[in-house]
């Protein structure tokens, strides 16, 4: 049997020869190198090719105004069969606000038992909260009115 076949045919894939350098292992060991390049099975490596970068432009002569978020919530509790709530139910002593006029602020949001209403339920004036669904609060159930005014 000759050299070229026996490490074309019965060892292909494997080195049998590490200290040998005839034409017929350097050609294996290329291929066999070329073949696990690509393939991510055969490799523990990680490139990534996505590299996130930021430019910011910085200009000594502008700095820009700071923005500023101020929110405010109207407190209260839930009475039975009640659908509107003044000023005048506000849980002063937890630091309740008044009820805002709605085109003061940036946005509001009500909370009825720690769970955010849809605003088809409910419309609000200034002083003035209205439940609009029939289905009422429970007891006691907690009404925050959450304002929020983004100046700037």
């Amino acid at each position: 049997m000759n050299e070229s076949y026996y490490h074309s045919r019965k060892l292909r894939g494997r080195d049998s020869c590490p200290n040998c350098h005839c034409h017929h292992c350097n050609k294996e060991r290329k291929r066999i190198h070329e073949g696990n390049e690509n393939n991510t099975s055969n490799t523990n490596t990680f490139n990534p090719i996505f590299n996130p970068s930021i430019t910011v432009n910085i200009s000594p002569e502008y700095t820009p105004a700071p923005i500023g978020v101020e929110t405010v919530q109207y407190l209260t509790l839930a009475k039975e069969g009640k659908k509107v709530y003044t000023n005048n139910d506000a849980l002063k002593q937890y630091g309740s606000s008044d009820i805002l006029d709605p085109d003061t602020v940036s946005t509001l949001h009500l909370f009825v038992n720690g769970v955010l209403q849809p605003p088809s339920i409910y419309t609000v004036e200034e002083g003035i909260l209205h439940l609009e669904s029939s289905d009422l609060p429970p007891k006691d159930a907690p009404i925050t009115l959450l304002f929020v005014m983004v100046k700037g």
